[in-house]
């Protein structure tokens, strides 16, 4: 008697249960809730843009492979040794991506410095047509041998974008390896579905686009099409929503 509040204080011989803490515990709890919401509708974003760079560019590539016979064929004829200098090219320009790719996912695992090398690609891509007729005259009058003169030529005007576009696929490995959560889309998966792409180039260049357009043409509007595709990856800021 007297003491409300002491009596207040006791029911059953317990202290009526504090919300204080429950409120700090929510407050903890909420920002983890929100990041695992924001982060389930940010990955799917993260993988769609994945599968649109090996997508694009796996066909882009193997577009080029076919239509680099038309670019070298006025200078150099259209003999077994062309094909021979294209393909043994690519292959070295492939190999040089990979190793470049695998290298810097591991010392600069963010997708945008991909990009940023994808916008120069574009943009080598989107002058070829301006550029390939001085050289490849260039080189066919310094060079009596086609064989060699093709393999000069080949290197001289794709080896930069196609070594960047052979980036994608180790780059895009090396950052899904470097997130700490596990990923379906796996080395397997990921070279799958560049191939996918690389079919797809491949089919629809030599059996359409080449009966439809000029060369010169074709290659601007592939040049364009990865220019829209790596400022779009630019623009999303892939980064910032990647889980870690």
């Amino acid at each position: 008697p007297g003491e409300p509040a002491a009596d207040a204080e006791k029911i059953g011989g317990q202290r009526p249960i504090s919300h204080s803490p429950v409120k700090i515990r929510l407050g903890g709890i909420t920002p983890s809730i929100r990041a695992a919401a924001h982060g389930g509708i940010d990955m799917p974003i993260v993988y769609a843009v994945f599968m649109l760079l090996l997508v694009t560019f796996g066909a882009v590539v193997m577009s080029l492979e076919i239509l680099s016979s038309n670019l070298m064929s006025p200078y150099f004829g259209g003999s077994i040794y062309i094909w021979g200098s294209i393909i043994s090219s690519f292959m070295v320009h492939f190999s040089v991506g990979y190793v470049l790719g695998g290298y810097l996912s591991r010392r600069l695992p963010r997708l945008s410095v991909l990009a940023a090398f994808l916008v120069v690609c574009s943009l080598w891509v989107i002058q070829i047509p301006a550029f390939y007729r001085p050289v490849c005259e260039l080189v066919a009058d310094r060079i009596a041998d086609v064989r060699l003169g093709s393999l000069v030529a080949m290197n001289l005007i794709f080896f930069v974008p196609v070594s960047i576009m052979a980036m994608v696929s180790p780059y895009i490995i090396g950052i899904t390896t470097a997130g700490r959560r596990p990923s379906w889309l796996t080395a397997g998966m990921v070279l799958f579905i560049s191939t996918v792409g690389s079919f797809f180039g491949t089919n629809a260049t030599a059996f359409y686009l080449i009966s439809l357009f000029p060369v010169s043409r074709i290659i601007t509007g592939l040049g364009l099409i990865c220019l829209a595709v790596s400022l779009f990856t630019l623009a999303l800021r892939p980064d910032r929503r990647i889980e870690k």
